[in-house]
């Protein structure tokens, strides 16, 4: 058997005192908790789910792990000590690239389009990256079998271009722009586009053979970073704290996040502000429950009296309405989550809600359910529903039994 105040607080929370029937206030506050919880799990799902879209098309070019020089364009790293590198327990794959911006070219149709060219070793970077699997069409290839370079562009690049594969495109470094030789050129064939999932890249990305790149950007020697992949479960922190005493001097490690910061910092503010705007919906369904049971506080003045006149603490009357902020933070905050689970799976499985096309990288609403999440939420409704109760609980416990029993 239960407490007495746990059963006075379901008796009062489920009848109305007269028409004996489900308390209409009761019906409105649980649906104010339940559509709130719906809706955060909906909203914090479909962010968290865009979060890791979002970071996995960003990793299609960039990695987790990345050395950079610390001051000037260059970093050199022997092929012994890549190899060292390669070799640690922590460390899954390195791929040295060189980047630089460029103008490309397509001399048949006169076609020109700003890029940024990454040249990489794709024996190490496509293999790494899954290339194949993103290649929206042709092959991930950087050289043809007689040794001529290729280039595989971004999807929206390659559509200004008109997709003119097996055409040659001519690539013009800043430096050669100020060069009447043939200084930092370089020419390419169209092998295939990729589409990363990420529209910034799949509008400016020109992947090259490294040492035509090198010759291109740095030909007095060295890479402009190197890409560094944790092995099958390590972290990025380990891979980090493995490499970093192996790395020469002027090197610095960064993650994606720190290469990219603007778009880090708009996933988090999207993330919170999202979080900050539905809680507001169950703050505000805290409201009809300070109602509700103040309304059952009122209504069940007699029973007070009564209870007061028997020789009932305050503690007792305290604790049966705020038993019953329990029970409407309880029944609310159960029928949220199931409302919002099935609300995520109706966006992620059904094709109801449909994405733009620049994010065809996904025919549905990406949506991930994280349980650390729904705890948050559920403990946040909860706290917010039985604070709710306290001041009518305050209240009824204060009240004066001679005036219940005259009423």
């Amino acid at each position: 058997m239960g407490s007495l105040s746990w059963h006075l607080a379901w008796r009062y929370i489920r009848r109305h005192p007269d028409r004996r029937r489900l308390a209409f206030s009761t019906v409105v506050s649980v649906s104010g908790v339940a559509l709130g919880v719906a809706a955060l799990v909906v909203v914090m799902s479909v962010m968290s789910g865009l979060e890791e879209f979002i970071s996995e098309s960003v990793l299609v070019v960039d990695s987790p792990l990345v050395a950079v020089p610390v001051s000037g364009p260059s970093i050199d790293i022997p092929d012994p000590l890549l190899e060292e590198i390669e070799s640690l327990p922590e460390v899954g794959s390195v791929s040295p690239f060189v980047e630089g911006e460029a103008v490309a070219r397509l001399p048949g149709r006169g076609i020109d389009a700003g890029c940024v060219v990454r040249g990489v070793d794709p024996d190490r970077e496509f293999t790494a990256t899954d290339m194949a699997s993103r290649m929206s069409w042709g092959e991930p290839v950087l050289e043809t079998p007689d040794g001529y370079p290729c280039t595989v562009l971004g999807l929206y690049l390659a559509e200004e271009f008109a997709h003119p594969s097996g055409d040659t495109l001519v690539f013009f470094s800043p430096k050669s722009l100020f060069s009447s030789r043939t200084f930092g050129m370089g020419r390419a064939i169209l092998t295939g586009a990729v589409e990363t999932g990420l529209p910034v890249n799949d509008q400016s990305l020109a992947y090259l053979p490294l040492d035509l790149a090198r010759r291109m950007y740095l030909p007095e020697g060295g890479y402009s970073g190197l890409s560094i992949r944790p092995a099958p479960g390590a972290g990025v922190d380990e891979a980090a704290a493995a490499v970093a005493p192996l790395l020469p001097e002027g090197t610095r490690l960064e993650t994606w996040q720190d290469r990219n910061p603007g778009l880090t910092a708009s996933m988090k503010l999207e993330n919170l502000g999202s979080f900050m705007a539905i809680l507001l919906i169950i703050l505000v369904a805290t409201f009809n429950i300070v109602g509700t049971i103040s309304r059952s506080a009122a209504e069940r003045s007699s029973d007070i009296a009564i209870l007061k006149a028997m020789g009932a603490a305050r503690r007792l009357i305290m604790k049966v309405f705020l038993w019953e902020g329990v029970l409407v933070g309880t029944v609310g905050v159960a029928v949220g989550v199931i409302l919002g689970l099935a609300g995520c799976w109706v966006l992620g499985s059904t094709g109801l809600v449909h994405l733009p096309d620049v994010y065809s990288f996904h025919e549905n609403m990406p949506m991930k359910i994280s349980v650390a999440s729904i705890l948050v939420t559920a403990a946040a409704a909860m706290i917010l529903s039985v604070a709710s109760g306290v001041v009518p609980a305050v209240r009824a416990a204060s009240m004066d039994p001679v005036r219940g029993l005259r009423k």
